[in-house]
């Protein structure tokens, strides 16, 4: 369709139809698996979130955006990188970037990564207008459902546009757009104007350890809210902004009803049921090889000496992550070669396992180059239904061969974690930041997020 001018007599649009379900979705008609699901989204994303932000480069963007975009805010948002309060927009940036730094963040297996795109906007704005917990849950469920389903119709997406972007912005739109109490109509100009201008990253900045990409999201969410702001104050978008402008543009498919079906299920089907965790420090790529080699280590030792040779079969997008010899710790975390070498030598694939020591340590280097990374048929035919799998070969020095299939990463899906494995996850990651009497109480709260009066005391643990 070709994009028009918004006016009173606009007809429906994916905008408008996303719109109508945000603003009149109940969170008490959600199944309460998926408002546990939530929750533990909530709490996995905060505490990826809080370990990220103490990483250089996010503590260096704080200091430098506090110059261009100001400091602290006595009635602004939580920021994790600077321990204090900065306006919702600038919180919502950073919290993000840190978020996404780790690559821990949670994901979907049927969209993209809707929590880092969805939690730090929601929270931020939550906060500075004293929002209730409840109402924080609401606009959460909301901003991922629909979030998720762009972020599900735009893939695959043209010529190596990365997933952090042109979707992105629309989960945090809902989320602010709720909270701020905006109508249909508003909430369909803030959609329309999340996308229009749309915000776009390339997969180049992960593959070759830029670390830009680490502030997709930080710019996804920004402008999300930002968007929510300007429809607030009653600026208007572009009738058809999804299917006309972002779209076209952006996705490798044609733009057709099948496509853009996802969101006839609004209200019925939720995306959050797809939602997954993760526990290995890289691109989720690379979770299947892993998996493999920690089914193997739990049935036989393996010296990283004795390894020859070690073949990852795999999906095609896969490939993507083949590189050998990564640059930096961003880089190292999009190589599966790099990945699986640290694993066999740190013997885990945590933060622990992706430091910069690491990427010039000759052992891991000498094992990354025996890596070869090829695609499968029977991989790739899988991966069209959400299944990220890979078969391991490992060639040992005495003529040993060790083989293990994964049929689909772990996390979610079939095989998500358990309630308990994601809050340890949790423990670690907020315990390298807090005190562990601080690290309890955060995780009560997030846990319990809806009974919360205000949610400008929900992070108090932080600040404290």
């Amino acid at each position: 369709m070709s994009p028009t001018a918004t006016t009173d007599e606009d007809g429906p649009d994916i905008a408008r139809r996303a719109a109508a379900y945000a603003v009149s979705f109940d969170p008490d008609d959600a199944p309460q698996a998926i408002c546990d699901r939530a929750a533990l989204v909530l709490l996995d994303t905060v505490g990826v979130s809080l370990r990220g932000s103490t990483t250089p480069h996010v503590v260096d963007a704080a200091g430098a955006l506090a110059r261009l975009w100001g400091g602290t805010q006595a009635d602004g948002a939580t920021t994790f990188a600077t321990a204090d309060r900065r306006s919702p927009a600038v919180a919502a940036y950073l919290n993000a970037a840190g978020g996404t730094t780790l690559e821990l963040d949670e994901g979907n297996q049927r969209s993209a990564h809707p929590g880092i795109h969805t939690v730090p906007p929601a929270l931020a704005v939550a906060e500075s207008v004293g929002a209730s917990g409840d109402a924080l849950f609401g606009a959460l469920v909301a901003g991922y459902e629909v979030g998720a389903r762009l972020g599900d119709v735009i893939r695959p997406m043209r010529d190596g546009l990365h997933p952090h972007g042109g979707w992105a912005p629309v989960s945090g739109t809902v989320a602010a757009g709720r909270l701020l109490g905006l109508d249909e109509r508003a909430m369909t100009a803030a959609i329309r104007m999340a996308v229009t201008p749309f915000v776009v990253g390339h997969w180049d900045a992960a593959l070759t350890g830029a670390t830009v990409r680490d502030v997709y999201t930080g710019a996804c969410c920004h402008h999300g809210i930002t968007a929510a702001g300007l429809a607030d104050a009653g600026l208007t978008g572009v009738e058809g902004a999804i299917e006309g402008c972002l779209l076209p543009y952006t996705a490798a498919r044609p733009v057709t009803p099948a496509l853009l079906a996802p969101f006839e299920t609004l209200g019925e089907r939720y995306y959050l049921a797809d939602s997954y965790v993760k526990q290995h420090a890289a691109c989720r790529y690379a979770h299947a090889p892993l998996d493999a080699l920690d089914r193997i280590r739990q049935r036989t030792t393996v010296d990283p000496a004795d390894v020859e040779r070690i073949a990852v079969e795999t999906f095609e997008l896969g490939l993507r992550l083949d590189s050998t010899r990564p640059e930096n710790v961003l880089a190292a975390k999009f190589s599966t070669p790099y990945a699986l070498a640290a694993s066999l030598v740190t013997g885990g694939s945590g933060v622990d396992a992706f430091t910069e020591a690491l990427v010039a340590d000759d052992r891991v280097r000498s094992l990354a180059e025996r890596v070869d990374v090829v695609a499968d048929e029977a991989f790739e035919a899988r991966s069209a239904d959400g299944e990220w799998g890979a078969r391991l070969t490992i060639d040992l020095a005495d003529g040993t061969t060790l083989t293990e299939t994964v049929r689909d990463a772990r996390g979610g899906g079939d095989s998500p974690f358990t309630r308990e494995e994601v809050l340890a996850k949790f423990d670690r990651l907020a315990g390298d930041v807090l005190p562990d009497r601080d690290v309890d109480r955060l995780r009560d709260r997030l846990l319990d997020v809806r009974s919360v009066a205000d949610v400008s005391t929900l992070l108090a643990p932080v600040l404290a």
